[in-house]
């Protein structure tokens, strides 16, 4: 890639360069959050009435997995991202629905939440942000492996058909 001509390319251009590098799940991303590319080779938001808003550089973007990118977007920290890479698949991603009251299971790409599949438990990116102390993050990863344990342990009635 020659980053001399893409920083002086259009934005428009650019941006469709940049995408074909990053796969369909990760352009999803981009859209949710309206992120475009700057000369810089940077994804950030414009808002009206707000300062440009930088997040990850394209090179953040080609390494990290949709999850990953996600989690920067919401500012969570390594071990964050690290811990729900490895146990992605005891969780599903969520929003919730405000017309029925309740949190649905969707993609990735539109996760606001997640939900801890065995315990039910539903986690608030925005609370995961708010885990400062590296102690209380493992806590919180020590209580979810602990309820899953318990949950597991639960004998399960069977029924003769």
């Amino acid at each position: 890639m020659n980053h001399q001509l893409l920083k002086s390319a259009p934005q428009e251009i650019r941006d469709e360069y940049l995408r074909q590098e990053l796969g369909m799940e990760k352009c999803e991303i981009l859209d949710k959050y309206q992120l475009r590319s700057n000369a810089d080779i940077y994804w950030e938001r414009h808002h009206e009435h707000h300062p440009i808003q930088k997040y990850f550089s394209q090179k953040f973007a080609k390494k990290a997995s949709p999850l990953g990118m996600i989690f920067y977007i919401y500012k969570l920290c390594y071990a964050k991202v690290k811990y729900f890479d490895q146990n992605w698949d005891d969780f599903a991603p969520c929003v919730y629905n405000w017309q029925s009251g309740l949190f649905e299971e969707t993609r990735m790409s539109d996760m606001e939440f997640i939900k801890h599949l065995s315990t039910g438990i539903i986690l608030d990116l925005r609370n995961l942000a708010k885990i400062n102390r590296y102690e209380d993050f493992l806590a919180l990863c020590n209580y979810l492996e602990e309820q899953k344990r318990n949950t597991l342990a639960i004998p399960k009635k069977l029924t003769a058909i």
